[in-house]
């Protein structure tokens, strides 16, 4: 999975410039499901994992940095 390699390095070493659609590749290639709350709030399942949630930016097309070390922290990837 080339593509997946070069996003988890992006999330690894570009995090100012993630955008949703990256968290939906990223966290979609590792298994997790989106079940969307309402409003900006997006939900991932996975089974037997703890859900993650990413707030949709206002004002800017990138994800805050918080929600990326979120992932970062659930996910454990490596470049």
């Amino acid at each position: 999975m080339k593509g997946t390699k070069k996003l988890v390095q992006k999330f690894l070493t570009d995090r100012m410039h993630i955008t949703v659609e990256d968290c939906d590749r990223l966290l979609a290639s590792q298994g997790y499901e989106l079940r969307k709350g309402g409003g900006s709030h997006r939900t991932y399942h996975k089974k037997d994992a703890r859900p993650i949630t990413v707030v949709g930016p206002k004002g800017t097309k990138h994800v805050k940095s918080v929600y990326i070390d979120l992932i970062i922290k659930y996910l454990k990837p490596e470049a």
